[in-house]
This record gives structure tokens, sequence and C-alpha cells, in this order.
């Protein structure tokens, strides 16, 4: 297992169904079964949940180090001598890995999984694994269901310092 699950949403609560996420660090997505798995184990409440895990995840390699080009470590006149913004110590620049792999799991939850996909794709989250778990409270959503799995995404992932 390369990383315990951690960074923990609040539970979001909407009509009696509960919404959680959490996430992790992921440099093998041979691992995910292990972490899902030992998510239900560690926790009760996740063992109970009407989804478990809806999950995606993004891995890739850092390029090997290149000369760099003489205009790549310039900085704004704006930004002179602060270093990085806060938003680009935590994004990275696509172009920066190779080898991107990605995947995602609905668990039931249709479009749920595709939806964080795309949450991690447009935050250029890499090397990571969100997993949101939802209780069911016995009255259907409807479409705010997407909204509260993405809310509580992306609460895991600014407390992990995957996105800001």
């Amino acid at each position: 297992m390369t990383a315990e699950l951690g960074n923990e949403s609040e539970i979001l609560v909407d009509r009696k169904s509960k919404f959680q996420a959490r996430c992790c660090s992921l440099t093998d997505q041979n691992s995910i079964s292990l972490l899902l798995d030992h998510l239900v184990q560690q926790n009760k409440a996740v063992a109970k949940a009407s989804h478990r895990h809806m999950y995606a995840w993004r891995t890739g390699q850092l390029k090997p180090q290149t000369q760099s080009s003489p205009n790549k470590n310039i900085k704004s006149k704006k930004n002179k001598g602060k270093g990085k913004t806060a938003r680009e110590s935590f994004t990275h620049d696509i172009s920066e890995f190779t080898n991107i792999q990605q995947g995602c799991s609905d668990c039931g939850e249709a479009g749920a999984g595709q939806r964080l996909l795309t949450l991690l794709e447009r935050s250029n989250a890499i090397n990571v694994l969100v997993i949101v778990t939802r209780w069911y409270g016995g009255t259907p959503l409807g479409s705010p269901r997407f909204r509260h799995i993405s809310s509580t995404a992306v609460e895991s992932l600014k407390r992990g310092k995957f996105i800001c």
C-alpha cells in the first residue's frame, strides 16, 4: 500500500443522504484495490454505505530534468521575489509529466466516477486518488447529488493540498 487515506471532507447531509470524500497520494494504480479494501475494513460506517467508493485517480511520472529555457524561470513583476503563488505550488504543469494514466469507478452511482475524473483533469492533479462515499437516505436527490460528490471531493483535495 502506497499511502493511507486521509484528508477527509466534512460529512455533507442532504435529505438524510450523506456524502464524504477522502484522498491520498498514489503512484501505482495496482494499489487502488488495497486502499479501497483498507478503507472499508478500517471504517465501519463506510462498510455500511450504499455507495462505498466512487473514485477517480491519475498517475504520472516526472519527466527527467532538461536544460531549462532562459525564459522558464522569469517571474512576473507582480510576483517578483515572492516565489510561486499559492495556486502554482499546488497544481502541476501537465507538461512536466509523462506516462499519465487515469481511471474512475461509479460504484453504482452512474456518472459519478467520470465527474471526479474530470475534476482531477481540470485541476491538473497528478498522483492522487479521490474517493467519495455516499450513504443513501431514502430520498432520491436527482442532479444535486453530483454537486455534493464534487464539492466533498474538492474539499478533500484542498485539505490534502492536491489543489488550492
